[in-house]
């Protein structure tokens, strides 16, 4: 009797321990709206499978992320703000994320989570800064900002279909949509997992409906050309009015990725049946940033790259019939960097003492409790500098106010608490409260300096390790500070071993004659001249370990540029 309560007993212990444990698949878009989505009111759009997700889901309704997409995948990886990372931009050198940082992934995985990135990472392309030096197990991903991009293989030829991808940092083909390839791959790896018993984590990122627009899913692209897509066929009875000239093929293209995207949440929901693990799975769906461009965005103000609502609002919607109820809503201001201090709390996993978390569990609001901030103040800021300036696009949000500036540094002050869509602006109403939250972000400024030594300085590409038996660099990696010309720009190297290296790159396309210098350290170590040559490559040099500068300028039919793409190989 004694024996058959122990072994009940444990078999108890063992099911509270998975239910402490849920698979979650977190799903996130790039450059989607908040009104891509036929449940946030935009009646022409068709995401069936995406609504009905939402209506089994609990929905935090004042969910804000970044203006631009590098630094809302920093913050929602680390659960730190952006800047603390090391990412403060998109390109031009300033979106590697830091490799002293402690992942989302990094912390499932030591808690005996699988881990898999599917998609867009956009924190690094190079070691020690890619997704599996970061905590993932298994990595499908493109370069960079995305397909047609600066640092795709210029083989790729800018398509999103049959595209080339890296798997675990191999080149390799695929047929298909981009799209489609990320979700097949997920569900075939995620699938692959039950079978050891462990759950899972798996990061599904696309880079739809991003731009470019040439390559996009031509059967909902034949359905959406054929309608008036324009401003004033939207319902809008509360909020600002779309404004911006209609672009009726565009928009055509982006809602044909869209739906293109809800049929592979659709797939995500069959698989889960499939497997039987629907319930004891947590799937999540947000975006990345407003629009790109000017469209629906379900009453708010703005797009991409502004601090307005339209531009820093996401859906977000958490299914888990297991757990949280489903249609269930919360008010409570939260953001991306909330989601690892949450899944923390769920499995009871430890966050880095060692720095600032600027997120929050929100499990208590998911779980139905009525959860609310002792006056947090939440902010984002994006102007695409080399180091955080102050009061430039930025936001200071709490649950009943929000200060905003633009790039002009213009200031603005809302009440949300009365005037949900930011229509009003009444700083010069309340002086008080701009003096009080102009404090706030100036400590918060001045903090971000002591994060790490010498904290606004260039990250370092590692050359020469076992990792990687070329390094492969892009203009994507490439440093540019403000007011720089193209030829100004660096390439910030660590050279790990004294050793010859050769050194040969691409243009985009073959030209006749093409004069190339080559810079190390500011000074001029090779000059050379080539003809009618798809690749180029200098004479091998010796190259001491340590910091690097490098430096290639071109002249190409009179004109000064740079390579496309650069090699090095010990």
């Amino acid at each position: 009797m004694k024996l058959k309560l122990v072994i009940l007993s444990l078999l108890s212990m063992l099911m509270s321990l998975k239910a402490e444990t849920p698979n979650i698949i977190l799903m996130i878009t790039d450059d989607q709206g908040y009104g891509d989505f036929g449940v946030t009111g935009n009646h022409i759009i068709k995401t069936p499978h995406i609504d009905a997700m939402a209506g089994r889901s609990f929905e935090m309704t004042r969910f804000y992320v970044n203006a631009v997409c590098s630094p809302t995948r920093a913050s929602l990886m680390t659960g730190r703000s952006s800047y603390r990372t090391g990412i403060t931009d998109t390109f031009k050198g300033r979106s590697i994320m830091r490799t002293e940082e402690f992942t989302m992934a990094e912390m499932l995985k030591e808690k005996g989570y699988a881990t898999g990135l599917f998609g867009k990472w956009h924190l690094g392309d190079n070691y020690p800064y890619r997704p599996m030096d970061q905590g993932f197990d298994e990595s499908l991903y493109h370069l960079g900002g995305g397909l047609g991009q600066p640092s795709e293989p210029l083989e790729n030829g800018r398509r999103y279909t049959d595209p080339i991808l890296f798997k675990n940092g191999v080149q390799q083909s695929y047929s298909g949509y981009c799209c489609d390839v990320y979700y097949e791959e997920a569900i075939k790896w995620f699938s692959g997992q039950k079978k050891n018993d462990k759950p899972f984590f798996a990061y599904i990122a696309t880079n739809t409906p991003h731009s470019p627009f040439h390559d996009v899913p031509e059967k909902w692209y034949e359905y959406y050309k054929k309608m008036d897509l324009g401003k004033d066929n939207f319902k809008q009875d509360k909020g600002h009015k779309i404004t911006g000239k209609d672009d009726n093929d565009r928009t055509a293209r982006i809602y044909a990725m869209v739906s293109n995207i809800d049929e592979n949440v659709g797939k995500i929901f069959t698989a889960l049946d499939k497997l039987d693990i629907t319930r004891e799975t947590i799937v999540i769906y947000m975006s990345d940033n407003g629009p790109h461009g000017d469209r629906y965005v379900g009453g708010f103000k703005g797009r991409k790259s502004q601090s307005t609502e339209g531009g820093l609002r996401s859906p977000i919607w958490f299914h888990w019939p297991e757990k949280f109820k489903a249609g269930g809503k919360s008010d409570l201001i939260a953001a991306h960097f909330d989601l690892m201090p949450t899944f923390a709390e769920l499995i009871g996993a430890k966050l880095s003492t060692d720095r600032v978390i600027d997120g929050k569990s929100i499990l208590p609001s998911l779980k139905g409790q009525n959860q609310r901030w002792n006056d947090r103040k939440i902010i984002l800021q994006n102007h695409r500098g080399t180091k955080a300036e102050r009061l430039i696009n930025a936001a200071v949000i709490s649950q009943n106010w929000k200060l905003m500036t633009d790039l002009k540094g213009k200031t603005e002050l809302f009440n949300m608490a009365k005037d949900p869509y930011a229509m009003n602006n009444i700083i010069n109403e309340n002086p008080e409260v701009r003096k009080q939250y102009e404090d706030f972000y100036d400590d918060w400024l001045k903090s971000l300096d002591n994060e790490y030594p010498k904290m606004w300085e260039p990250l370092r590409i590692k050359v020469g390790t076992s990792h990687e038996t070329e390094t492969f660099l892009s203009r994507q990696e490439m440093r540019l500070n403000e007011g720089d010309k193209i030829t100004d720009g660096i390439w910030y190297l660590d050279v790990t071993k004294t050793s010859t290296y050769g050194i040969s790159f691409k243009l985009q396309k073959t030209t006749q004659k093409v004069k190339a210098e080559l810079f190390l350290n500011g000074k001029l170590s090779q000059t050379k001249n080539f003809s009618n040559l798809e690749t180029m490559a200098f004479d091998k040099l010796e190259i001491q370990n340590g910091k690097v500068e490098l430096q290639i300028v071109l002249t190409v039919d009179k004109k000064k540029t740079t390579p496309w793409h650069v090699y090095i190989k010990k």
